[in-house]
């Protein structure tokens, strides 16, 4: 073949045969199959020398009638073999296909949060969906073309040159420009198939977002923006596939005008006084199709350049997310019961995507069954420290301990055992309310634990009102409920967990005062022997907390109880005093 990769072109194809290892049995009856197709489909053109020179100049009806029965028995074992190596590579390729994208898909579950908050969902999925389909034609269609072709390009040429050599020396002198023609294309398969990849993330972006966004679409009535959104890049993948199929509508007749010359050479040449003489009608006939057959593997071995190069593109994208480091999980030791406290030593912190500190010098200390309160602006500081200690983010030092474990040396399966979140952004799943309350328990449950989770956390309340109870369906993201609803949903999840340590982030502040109100209930009945983190910028909602601490640009500016702070008339005070004039307001 005429192909020329780059060594991360070599890389990723060595990669993507690797992949062939647990289905040889099936690649082996393949193979023979395209062989066994390749030198029949080919091989008749063999007997059409002696059907001419001795059937038909020399009248023997003998061998017509042996030609008529090889006719019916070729076409029987080209079926047979066309059938074998179709199917076993079809075999091969979903296989392939089914392996790389439940291995990108598993990989994903194990990436930090950190490479979801710098990679765009539409394009991951489209990764998963679009590129998966490009690899399965990369190792089915292309494998057959490129095996299938290249053996009958083989097989005609040694006709040729068994019929006459010095007719098909005019053919093979071609052959290297045909060479040029089919490297030059590949290149530009390449490029725009990467534009195509790009093009194709792009439309799964703005379908995601405009799905995912439709309440905030209508709300605002952003209908024609979105759509035009939309239209653009629609229509840059458009013409990326416009620039594919011109690159291959412009080199298939290349590629056949120049093999074309070759045959007109060829009859030129037998034209000659000295050539005519010297060969046969049946030899001459043989060279003349061989040579014309030649232009349809040749045409394919061309085509499949573009599945190749769109293959060896997608392939590249899933093998880099499957490059991609997973969460750092090699501690063994585990916590068996949480039995004393969370300890926070001069914690400092900065996200990797950023070098400012947005914690500074962080001290306190939890003891087991009391509850701590982070208080503050927006972005002082509260939310990170919850994302540090269930190890979203690693701090620099072991600066955090678990009953005097640094983080770090537990492992993070057994870290995460020991925490139950519930927080403002309530993630429900197009399921049951039964289903989404046992989500994330990582034991068997009962429909009795259920529904006694769902009575604690009032979720009984709204569920026995519907048709099916339990069993109803609530929609995407539960968008068949309301807020209130929902919050108490992910409160029931957190029961159901039992969880030592529990934290509420944020976890009442989208709600009107009364549904705060019914849900603070319902939270504190969760509180009740449970270590609890409290985020929060209601101060209405932590009263009561063991421990409060103002978060001020990163650092903890005041430490104490509500009464305590007050007294203090700092940070804490004004902070309260503000909230409470703008609720009497």
């Amino acid at each position: 073949m005429f192909f020329e990769n780059s060594a991360s072109e070599n890389q990723t194809l060595l990669r993507l045969v690797t992949y062939f290892a647990p289905h040889k049995a099936m690649l082996c009856v393949a193979i023979v199959g395209l062989i066994c197709f390749s030198v029949v489909d080919a091989g008749m053109i063999y007997f059409i020398q002696p059907l001419i020179d001795d059937g038909l100049a020399k009248s023997d009806g003998k061998v017509l009638k042996i030609g008529a029965l090889l006719v019916i028995v070729i076409f029987i074992l080209r079926g047979v073999a066309s059938f074998l190596s179709n199917y076993c590579m079809a075999y091969i390729g979903s296989k392939i296909t089914f392996t790389i994208r439940r291995e990108a898909f598993s990989h994903l579950q194990y990436l930090p949060l950190d490479f979801f908050q710098k990679h765009n969902a539409g394009k991951l999925i489209s990764k998963i969906t679009y590129d998966a389909e490009q690899i399965s034609k990369a190792t089915s269609e292309v494998f057959i073309v490129c095996i299938r072709e290249s053996l009958i390009v083989l097989v005609l040429l040694g006709i040729m040159l068994h019929s006459s050599w010095q007719l098909s020396l005019i053919f093979l002198i071609v052959g290297p420009v045909i060479g040029l023609v089919i490297n030059f294309v590949s290149k530009r398969f390449k490029h725009i198939s990467l534009n195509m990849q790009n093009a194709m993330g792009e439309v799964t972006r703005h379908t995601e977002r405009a799905i995912s966004s439709h309440r905030e679409v209508l709300a605002f009535a952003t209908q024609s923006l979105e759509s035009s959104r939309f239209s653009q890049a629609n229509n840059i993948n458009r013409r990326q596939y416009m620039k594919l199929a011109t690159t291959s509508a412009i080199s298939n007749p290349a590629i056949q005008l120049i093999a074309s010359i070759a045959i007109a050479g060829v009859l030129w040449l037998a034209s000659l006084d000295g050539v005519i003489g010297q060969i046969s009608a049946g030899e001459f006939t043989t060279t003349l199709v061989a040579m014309g057959s030649l232009l349809r593997p040749l045409k394919q071995l061309t085509n499949i350049n573009q599945s190749l190069q769109r293959g060896l593109v997608a392939a590249s994208s899933l093998f880099g997310v499957l490059d991609e480091p997973v969460e750092i999980d090699s501690a063994k030791q585990e916590i068996t019961s949480f039995s004393k406290h969370i300890k926070v030593r001069n914690l400092n912190f900065c996200y990797p995507s950023n070098s400012q500190l947005v914690l500074k010098n962080v001290n306190f200390t939890l003891i087991k069954g009391q509850t701590i309160a982070l208080v503050g602006e927006s972005g002082s500081g509260k939310s990170s420290i919850a994302n540090l200690l269930m190890r979203f983010y690693i701090a620099q030092d072991p600066q955090i301990s678990i009953d005097d474990i640094p983080l770090n040396q537990l492992s993070l399966n057994n870290l995460r055992q020991q925490f139950s979140l519930v927080s403002q952004q309530v993630v429900l799943f197009n399921d049951t309310i039964a289903s989404n309350i046992a989500y994330g328990c990582n034991r068997a449950v009962t429909t009795g634990e259920i529904e006694e989770a769902a009575r604690v956390s009032d979720v009984w309340g709204f569920a026995e009102k519907l048709p099916e109870g339990l069993d109803s369906y609530i929609g995407e993201n539960g968008g068949q409920l309301s807020g209130g609803q929902r919050q108490r949903i992910a409160i029931a999840r957190a029961i159901l967990r039992d969880a030592p340590i529990l934290i509420l982030d944020e976890a009442t502040s989208a709600l009107d005062t009364k549904s705060e109100h019914m849900i603070q209930q319902t939270l504190s009945k969760l509180q009740q022997h449970k270590t609890t983190i409290v985020i929060a910028h209601r101060l209405s909602t932590i009263k009561n907390a063991d421990q409060i601490l103002v978060m001020e640009n990163g650092c903890v500016c005041e430490q104490g109880t509500h009464r305590e702070l007050l007294l203090m008339k700092g940070a804490y005070y004004h902070l309260y005093q503000r909230q409470f004039h703008d609720q009497a307001s």
